[in-house]
């Protein structure tokens, strides 16, 4: 029999903070008990990675596998794909614009219009930043919004938070 590490805590507060403390399974969201599970099983892949781990009760638990009515692994895939801005946190322009990130690995920030209650939740939770007026006008390669004279974006770039949380949703992502 061979032994298994224990998680480390760190990775179990990221789960279960991404998790919202409930269960990961968005038609099922029960509090606890909880469980810390692998998608693809740990006998397999020997290491706990956070995309390869998801928060479950321990009924969708008893319910991950094959077959009629049971949690495979690729529709666990898409759960942890989908919850870290799914959770109720992130409103649909803060997911685009952290889906954004996640598809253009090479953007340094993002222009948005200058109306940042929009997406204040990605400002309170410091994953964005505004950039300073040179920085805008960079990001516009030194023009006016649309060439018409006038201005009324701003750029917003990621914090070093906001870096980590779309690598970790660009890991979900890639594992799909």
């Amino acid at each position: 029999m061979t032994t298994r590490d224990s998680i480390p805590a760190d990775l179990v507060r990221d789960l279960m903070i991404e998790a919202g403390y409930r269960c990961a399974v968005p038609t099922c969201r029960t509090v606890e008990p909880l469980d810390i599970e692998h998608i693809e099983d740990y006998a397999v892949v020997r290491k706990h990675e956070f995309s390869n781990m998801i928060v479950l009760c321990t009924n969708c638990h008893r319910r991950k596998g094959t077959g009629p009515r049971k949690i495979d692994r690729k529709a666990l895939r898409i759960i942890k794909q989908n919850l870290s801005v799914v959770n109720q946190r992130y409103n649909e322009l803060e997911r685009r614009i952290l889906e954004h990130f996640v598809e253009n690995a090479d953007d340094r920030y993002v222009l948005l219009p200058e109306t940042p209650v929009l997406f204040s939740y990605l400002i309170k939770d410091g994953l964005i930043v505004g950039l300073s007026g040179s920085e805008v006008k960079e990001a516009l390669h030194g023009e006016t919004e649309g060439g018409r004279g006038f201005h009324i974006t701003r750029g917003y770039a990621l914090t070093d938070d906001g870096k980590r949380l779309v690598a970790k949703l660009r890991e979900s992502a890639e594992a799909i």
